[in-house]
């Protein structure tokens, strides 16, 4: 029930894409265009449309064949596609192609968990309000590669499933945390703009 097809977590995990989606389309609404909210928006709704088959568990439809077996029912099939056009060509170029995803998701976790020490310590820098979105990719990267190369093995077909839950999470927190930088930074604009005009009468 929790890590099958459509079970607890895969629902979970599009709940907080759509949460993540619609939330970022209500602040851009409010504020008008942030780009880091316009950005959350986007990956939020396409996760969310792939996640649900592009709409093909909702309504019913057959999506198209995919290249090697299967279907093509989510942007992450491409990726599929391009090991498996690799693997035609050569198995060293499919695996480096894995090789190179998990290498650079690997990476982006340790500078998330590096931003992360930092804040606790108090040394925030710009980059530290977009944290949660790096952390969000690393785990989409490492779920991909759990697609791409092993998603035969029951166990780690488990683990990509939890990886797409924890991003989904921390995109959904992300737009969450932007559109509260953006308040706060609203309310003080307001302050300051009576202030300005005292100052000039």
């Amino acid at each position: 029930m929790l890590l099958q097809e459509d079970g607890i977590v895969e629902m979970a995990t599009a709940i907080f894409f759509a949460m993540a989606a619609f939330g970022a389309a209500a602040s851009l609404a409010m504020w008008g265009m942030r780009l880091p909210l316009l950005l959350a928006g986007l990956v939020g709704f396409a996760e969310l449309m792939d996640e649900t088959s592009f709409g093909s568990r909702l309504f019913g439809f057959q999506p198209p064949p995919l290249y090697g077996g299967g279907q093509l029912d989510g942007f992450h099939d491409l990726l599929i596609v391009v090991f498996r056009l690799a693997r035609d060509l050569s198995p060293f170029l499919a695996w480096l192609l894995v090789g190179l995803l998990l290498v650079g998701s690997a990476a982006l976790a340790g500078f998330v968990a590096t931003q992360l020490l930092k804040g606790f310590r108090g040394d925030l820098k710009h980059l530290s309000s977009h944290t949660l979105f790096f952390g969000h990719v690393a785990f989409i990267g490492l779920a991909q590669v759990i697609d791409i190369s092993a998603s035969l093995s029951p166990a780690l077909s488990a683990m990509e499933e939890v990886f797409e839950l924890d991003a989904a999470i921390l995109l959904a927190f992300y737009v969450l945390q932007q559109a509260r930088l953006e308040q706060v930074q609203q309310k003080h604009a307001a302050v300051l703009r009576p202030e300005s005009r005292k100052t000039r009468s």
